[in-house]
């Protein structure tokens, strides 16, 4: 979709850096990867997983590069784990030159930004449905320009909220220097 040849791409919160290889998959071209994870376990599963690609401990809300160092900022699935979103949202934006993908989001099209409370690989974690205009107004504020949206998985907590949700993945081109 961003129709980059040879693309520097990063990934926040990479996990096992499962998605390295489907980057190499899909894009048939030599991509440029790098992988981070605030977990140092995850990143020891990357690394052994694909010793080839790079892989780095840290913070999404804090990252390690200069501002533009990647074509692009792909963010899957883990800005619904991260507290300071707005700060992430941000730090993505920084580091891309070009464009961020936050994918498979989960958001609310008529509710606000809601916080909950769950257990994942056996602890506590928080999850964030984000209120789709708070969303995209930070991430214009970011100086990111929303180019395309796609939906995803179903992903419904009306259960739980008793509003509906849904999942997106989003495209945004980055406005320049800020």
């Amino acid at each position: 979709a961003t129709g980059i040849p040879n693309p520097r791409v990063l990934e926040v919160g990479c996990g096992s850096g499962y998605y390295s290889e489907v980057f190499g998959t899909l894009l048939k071209e030599n991509v440029r990867y790098t992988g981070i994870d605030y977990s140092d376990v995850m990143i020891a599963r990357a690394r052994a997983h694909y010793p080839s690609a790079v892989f780095e401990v840290a913070d999404a809300t804090k990252l390690p590069y200069d501002e533009g160092t990647f074509d692009i900022v792909f963010n899957g699935v883990s800005l619904m784990h991260i507290v300071d979103y707005p700060a992430a949202i941000r730090e993505a934006a920084r580091a891309a030159s070009g464009f961020c993908v936050f994918h498979t989001v989960p958001v609310f099209a008529d509710h606000p930004t809601t916080y909950l409370r769950k257990y994942a690989y056996g602890a506590p974690v928080v999850e964030v449905v984000f209120g789709k205009q708070e969303l995209m107004a930070l991430c214009a504020h970011a100086g990111l320009h929303l180019e395309r949206e796609w939906p995803c998985i179903p992903y419904d907590v009306h259960g739980v909220t008793g509003h509906h949700s849904s999942t997106e993945t989003y495209l945004f081109s980055v406005a320049g220097p800020r």
